[in-house]
């Protein structure tokens, strides 16, 4: 059977030209249109009237309380037009899932459900089959697939309603600003309207003005508001059946209508080629981890200093530290031998009497030791840690 019917095919690309982006511009266009249209059709049609004067002469909050209606229209709208695409969805999500799973059919059945991926009933069916792509799956594992499936339909709608409550609480604010601009124009005429009331009635006119936009701004928001929030709770209604329904043809009601006794075993020639699916799997994870690596080592090799200044400095300290080893041998060579001599110390006036060290190193026959005037010193040798001297200010000659 095939399941990639044509009829099945034009279905679900009408049912995602429903659901395409292009919606997302309707409460744009609407509120622009509709706004501009309603005003200009009430300075055309109905220049001396109550609604001219509610719409025309009640300040700048009447023109955006009404844009702020057309908006919430907009996605109203909006909504009636996805919805007529998602039962199209639902009604070609319908005929695929007819009959038992085959995996040879698996493939035109997904060819066809990725072009309603945009759709919920779309979404919940393709995640439901495509978990037997890969993969043997108990009706435990089915359940919680199509569960969450599901769960992020119900997640997409509550994300469309969200601009129409925004709406919903803007007007009234909308409203609320154009009476505090109102009263307080009536309150900032007040002055005029103490000094002059009693020569002329006219002097009440700035704060009758005033207390009037501060009502009328008011009346206009609530009014619009109303049908509104009847058009919101109409259209819930709709989309909560809608799921329902999905949830029952293609959610959890499904799975539980599955035969998986024929699923369950697996060829030896299914199990190969799922143990090698397996295996490119982790392959491919592999490479996409190498690829990771390198790109964190390159960009930290780019953002290093140019190092070619850094290695012809470290070059020539090489050369400059070979050429001076020669020399350092020779000093070093002097101070052994240097050490290698014994440690004399000469009276003055005195010859000098050497002896040879026992054990350490001496120091050389040009060293002396400086004392006070009218001392005098005998010569000495270090061995063993201890201090030999002949009689004087050391101690006795042994």
């Amino acid at each position: 059977m095939d399941i990639a019917h044509p009829r099945q095919l034009t279905a679900s690309r009408g049912a995602a030209a429903l659901v395409g982006g292009w919606t997302r511009f309707i409460p744009l266009l609407a509120a622009v249109a509709g706004t501009a249209g309603l005003f200009f059709a009430v300075d055309a049609l109905a220049p001396e009237t109550r609604l001219h004067t509610l719409l025309w002469d009640r300040g700048f909050s009447q023109p955006l309380t009404v844009g702020l209606f057309f908006w919430g229209v907009g996605h109203i709208l909006r909504r009636l037009v996805v919805h007529a695409g998602e039962r199209r969805a639902l009604d070609a999500c319908r005929e695929l899932r007819h009959g038992a799973v085959d995996r040879s059919e698996l493939p035109g059945r997904l060819e066809v459900l990725t072009r309603l991926r945009d759709t919920l009933a779309g979404d919940v069916l393709y995640a439901v089959l495509s978990y037997f792509r890969s993969q043997r799956p108990t009706r435990d594992e089915l359940l919680e697939a199509a569960t969450q499936a599901v769960d992020r339909a119900h997640a997409r709608v509550e994300d469309d309603y969200r601009p129409l409550t925004a709406a919903m609480w803007l007007l009234p604010l909308s409203g609320f600003l154009g009476t505090v601009v109102g009263m307080a124009g009536a309150i900032a005429s007040f002055d005029g309207v103490i000094t002059g009331v009693g020569d002329d009635l006219a002097a009440l006119i700035p704060a009758v003005t005033g207390l009037a936009v501060a009502f009328d701004t008011t009346l206009l928001a609530l009014a619009l508001v109303v049908p509104l929030k009847l058009l919101e709770v109409g259209l819930e209604g709709r989309d909560k059946r809608l799921l329902e329904r999905i949830e029952r043809d293609l959610g959890a009601g499904y799975v539980q209508r599955l035969d998986l006794a024929g699923l369950a075993q697996q060829t030896p020639a299914e199990a190969a080629l799922d143990r090698q699916a397996e295996t490119v799997a982790r392959i491919e994870r592999s490479m996409q981890a190498i690829d990771t690596a390198l790109a964190a080592v390159a960009r930290r090799l780019e953002a290093l200093p140019p190092i070619d200044g850094a290695v012809t400095e470290l070059v020539q300290a090489a050369r400059e530290t070979r050429a001076a080893l020669p020399r350092l041998q020779h000093e070093l060579g002097a101070l052994r031998r240097q050490g290698e001599q014994p440690l004399i110390v000469r009276r003055e006036g005195a010859p000098a009497r050497p002896r040879q060290p026992t054990r350490g190193y001496a120091v050389g026959p040009s060293t002396r030791l400086d004392l006070p005037e009218g001392e005098t010193s005998t010569p000495y040798t270090m061995g063993d840690g201890d201090l030999e001297s002949d009689d004087g200010p050391f101690g006795p000659e042994r």
